[in-house]
């Protein structure tokens, strides 16, 4: 393979991480923008959708990753070219060149990505995550601060970074991991505060327009 085969499989690892799933399925579904309202993750799918809907989002993201690193370790291309593709892949979830560049989170495409590449990894990491998970239900102040998904998913990184590190000779493998979970929380962050603002400013707008309504439609006083 050369140069111009390698860019084409980084490409398409992008195309195919910006088939944003709560998103599509939103716009299928839903016939609505679940940006307008919540994170187009898992998460914000079963708090707008339900627990069935939210599932299948995270399900399909969670393969997307998954997939990918089933085929490019199916073929004969340099590591780099792995690395490089699952760093492809989540920013193309995370920045979707079919959605005006604005995804979800990249949790469950990077869990897929784990959980093919170190499964074992990822269940040495969940015990760190369920901690991490009671801690956030249990602090107000963390809950206020940090959204869920990319909180779990970057405290369960680092005792998965260091499985890898015991166990794998490459270094590029647990960088990668560090690297991804950071890229993770940093947007889910970003993006769990601009929805916050978001549905503040559509809930101020809706009582807006309703008081000026009813304001218009008060019977004349006699």
């Amino acid at each position: 393979m050369n140069w111009l085969t390698y860019g084409a499989i980084i490409l398409a690892s992008y195309l195919w991480g910006s088939i944003c799933w709560g998103l599509v399925l939103s716009f299928a579904v839903k016939h609505e923008d679940i940006r307008l309202k919540d994170n187009p993750g898992l998460s914000g799918s079963v708090r707008q959708y339900g627990w069935a809907y939210g599932l299948t989002v995270g399900f399909l993201d969670t393969m997307k990753g998954y997939v990918l690193s089933l085929i490019l370790h199916s073929v004969l291309i340099p590591g780099w070219v792995i690395i490089a593709s699952f760093a492809a892949v989540i920013v193309g979830h995370n920045w979707p060149v079919f959605f005006q560049f604005r995804g979800g989170g990249g949790v469950a495409t990077t869990l897929g990505i784990l959980l093919q590449s170190y499964p074992v990894a990822i269940f040495w990491a969940l015990p760190f995550a369920a901690v991490a998970a009671i801690l956030w239900k249990l602090v107000p102040a963390l809950k206020a601060k940090v959204h869920f998904s990319p909180f779990i998913a970057g405290v369960g990184a680092v005792p998965a970074a260091i499985w890898i590190f015991l166990h794998k000779p490459w270094f590029p493998d647990y960088i990668i991991v560090v690297t991804l979970a950071a890229s993770v929380l940093i947007k889910g962050n970003q993006f769990h505060l601009q929805a916050q603002r978001l549905r503040k400013y559509t809930n101020g707008m809706r009582d807006r327009v309703m008081d000026r309504y009813r304001g218009n439609n008060l019977p004349p006083t006699p």
